[in-house]
């Protein structure tokens, strides 16, 4: 069989092979295929309909409804999904349910939900067979010659024509119009997708695996990361580890032993040439990119111990998972420096921080700490995001001794500026940034190097590759040829090499404006070094009773500390016992232990869900643009969590556009009590010119349908009048456009709100003006 159009040519010979297992009367291994085709398409509902029809045949049942049921959950604007499974449910004697599910495939044909019309359109499907629909073509005889492709039917049967619906106006101004009727259906909620089940807990090594893509030494998060993901790997931890997939916004699970090795060659040395390591990372990436979709188990939790910040509609793909599956989604909080001080940070990072903090608050059933002042800095943002959410956070310290990972390797180190034993010289391993405050460092060295001469002041090795607003310090290198003789810059180091500078090296310095833990500080007093730090924030908690502290960002205190740690007797002898007393910590294993602790204390203690804590406030037009703001606001994370479902791509600067070719989906959480008629206000960019249609839900119930038969071109708006049935909780509006199509801003409204309806319509003709 040819490959359907945008179908790629694995997926055409699933779906080819299963039309041959058909033919040939093998009904459940052609289940087994359909499913397989199914987990790999954009568009999963035909191939789920196919497995229903293949499972009824087999005479699974059970198992056939539930595969229409994930197809009606796949695509619920689709009837036909419905009808399948109505005449399933017929068949077997279950006609009340039969009923029901017609009832929901007349409502998305025609928008009719009660009345004559509608109990005809039921009557006329009660009449219908209950057989399967006609079978999907054999498969094509091979020929010798080329010869054009037979066009092939649809693998679900057609849905008859769709009745006109009520054309909408698309002027700023509309008439009245008929409004689509909301009811709710018994609260019978149509039942979400299933999934393959994997195992309970699940770790999201994403950020990981996008650092290996360019670099092969690891830092900071990315080292806690391998830390307690490594030791996951090697205790035979019952888990998945998975990569998410910005471009269908799902996980697709990474092999566990392809990670393993990646970890170690990360570890053993430093070339991103190296045959060894290309090979290694080139066959993780390449399989995390292109395997099989995730299934969630059922009740399972997702742990990300990196940051997402930067990872597109990480969230939509959370909440697309949870539709499945009774998800928990865990992260772990390692700072929350771009709120705390912006100013260190560029700014489009404390922009992506601010929407993913955002929504982190209205996601996470729990979240991971690795010190009290960043669970502080965290309850403090949330608070303020979320007033009176009492999200469960536990403190898991990263106080693990990091020595196992690779023996100290002098050789790794040849070729650069590091000095050789007996040498001495003081270490400080941070990003050179603004925030890691090498400036003042600097400033004391050089005030050191004046006062006692270069002969009596060890060389200042810093380790760590040169990031954002570090051009002050860099400055003042590059115009003292004195300091700049002193100062040695060294970056990309092996673990093996760093643990030979932390080995050699007097003492450290860690001199950060602001920490969430401080990894360096764990590292230098788990090599017996004494490190010298600032007074503040989680360096108080990783270096207490080891540290020798100073006051922040004090150059006289720095250099004094420095002038009595190398020229007062006995004073690193001291500071070195206390060191030794502290001993140094504790296995990732253990760290790991405390993870798993955690978890299992978030799920006794429970949490408020999404639609408990997000509600769309009436008369508020909310953009759908990516927004430059960079504080964390209800705004942004509404932004966030009304696009639902596979049919969005990436917010851009004007708004969010429709991937094409899959409805996008709108989920908006009504205020408790809403009821009555409202106005649902769309703000448009038209593609394509052809019909954009929609399809309205009601706590999952279908609710009617409408359509704009000709957008005009460009930018425009239109509005929806609904009448809202008492205790309704969600709608949903699917909107099924071409590609090209996107969503500017939305507004839900009481209807007789005539300040909100002008402000909005103002909107459209006025410039925004800001102040200043």
């Amino acid at each position: 069989m040819d490959a359907r159009p945008n179908e790629n040519p694995a997926l055409s010979a699933l779906r080819a092979d299963a039309d041959r297992l058909w033919h040939e009367g093998r009904f459940e291994e052609a289940a087994r295929r359909y499913g397989e085709a199914a987990a790999q398409s954009a568009d999963p509902a035909p191939f789920l309909a196919w497995q229903g029809h293949a499972l009824r045949a087999a005479g699974e049942t059970e198992a056939a409804l539930e595969a229409y049921a994930r197809a009606g959950a796949a695509s619920p604007a689709d009837a036909s999904m419905h009808r399948h499974r109505g005449h399933a449910l017929r068949a077997t004697g279950r006609h009340r349910e039969a009923l029901q599910a017609y009832a929901f495939a007349v409502a998305l044909e025609t928008g009719a939900t009660q009345g004559a019309a509608a109990e005809a359109a039921i009557r006329a499907l009660e009449s219908e067979s209950p057989d399967f629909p006609e079978p999907p073509p054999p498969p094509a005889p091979v020929v010798r010659a080329p010869q054009p492709a037979p066009e092939q039917p649809p693998l679900v049967a057609a849905a008859p024509p769709r009745p006109a619906v009520p054309r909408l106006a698309t002027r700023l101004a509309p008439p009245p119009r008929p409004r689509i009727a909301m009811l709710r259906a018994g609260g019978n909620a149509l039942p979400r997708a299933a999934h393959a089940a994997g195992t309970g807990i699940a770790f999201d090594v994403s950020d990981l695996l996008l650092h290996f893509r360019g670099r092969r030494t690891l830092t900071g998060i990315q080292r806690v990361q391998a830390g307690i993901v490594g030791a996951a790997l090697g205790t035979g931890l019952e888990a998945s580890y998975l990569a998410f997939d910005s471009d269908r916004a799902i996980w697709r699970a990474v092999e566990p032993d392809g990670l393993s090795r990646l970890l170690s060659l990360s570890a053993a040395g430093s070339d991103t040439g190296e045959p060894a390591w290309v090979a290694a990372r080139d066959e993780v990436l390449g399989a995390a990119a292109s395997g099989p979709a995730h299934g969630f188990a059922p009740a399972a939790t997702l742990v990300n111990l990196g940051n997402s910040w930067g990872i597109p509609d990480y969230f939509r793909g959370l909440r697309n998972a949870r539709r499945g599956a009774d998800l928990r989604y865990i992260p772990f909080l390692h700072d929350c420096v771009p709120l705390v001080m912006p100013e260190h940070c560029v700014r489009i990072l404390v922009q992506d921080y601010a929407r993913w903090f955002s929504s982190l608050g209205v996601h996470a059933q729990g979240v991971l700490c690795n010190s009290e002042a960043t669970r502080a800095d965290g309850r403090r943002f949330l608070h303020d995001l979320l007033p009176g959410l009492d999200i469960p956070m536990a403190v898991v310290p990263l106080d693990a001794d990091p020595r196992g990972g690779a023996a100290p390797d002098p050789t790794a180190l040849e070729g650069t500026r590091a000095p050789r034993p007996p040498e001495p010289y003081v270490l400080f391993v941070a990003t050179i940034e603004s925030r890691k405050d090498h400036l003042t460092v600097f400033r004391a060295w050089l005030a050191l190097l004046r006062r006692h001469g270069p002969a009596r002041i060890p060389r200042l090795v810093c380790v760590g590759t040169q990031g954002w607003h570090a051009e002050a310090a860099m400055n003042l290198l590059e115009g003292s040829a004195e300091l700049a003789r002193h100062v040695v810059l060294l970056h990309d180091i092996s673990d093996g090499g760093l643990a030979a500078l932390y080995r050699d090296c007097l003492f450290t310095i860690y001199n950060s404006h602001h920490e969430g833990w401080g990894l360096p500080v764990t590292e230098s007093i788990a090599w017996g070094k004494v490190p010298l730090l600032p007074r503040h924030s989680a360096l108080l908690e990783s270096g207490a009773g080891a540290a020798v502290y100073v006051e922040p960002q004090s150059e006289s205190d720095m250099a004094t500390a420095v002038e009595r740690l190398l020229f007062e007797p006995g004073a690193l002898a001291r500071a070195e016992r206390a060191v030794a007393d502290h001993g140094p910590g504790r296995r990732w294993e253990a760290v790991l232990a405390d993870v798993l602790g955690a978890l299992e204390r978030f799920e006794g203690e429970g949490s408020p869900s999404l639609t408990e804590r997000l509600a769309l406030p009436l008369g508020q037009r909310l953009p759908l643009s990516r927004s430059d703001a960079t504080v964390p606001s209800l705004a942004l994370a509404l932004s966030d969590t009304v696009r639902d479902g596979p049919g969005w791509r990436p917010q851009e600067g004007w708004g969010t556009p429709l991937a094409g070719g899959i409805p996008a989906r709108l989920r908006l959480v009504l205020p408790p009590g809403t009821a009555g008629p409202l106005r649902l206000h769309l703000e448009l960019r038209a593609g394509g010119g052809r019909p954009i249609r929609f399809a309205l839900f009601a706590d999952s119930a279908p609710a009617g349908a409408a359509s704009i038969p000709a957008p005009p071109g460009g930018d425009f708006a239109t509005a929806l009048s609904l009448e809202v049935a008492e205790g309704t909780e969600v709608l949903e509006l699917e909107v099924d456009a071409p590609e090209g199509t996107g969503l500017r801003a939305l507004m839900l409204c009481r209807e007789d709100d005539l300040i909100a309806r002008l402000d909005f319509l103002e909107a459209q003709r006025l410039p925004a003006v800001r102040a200043g």
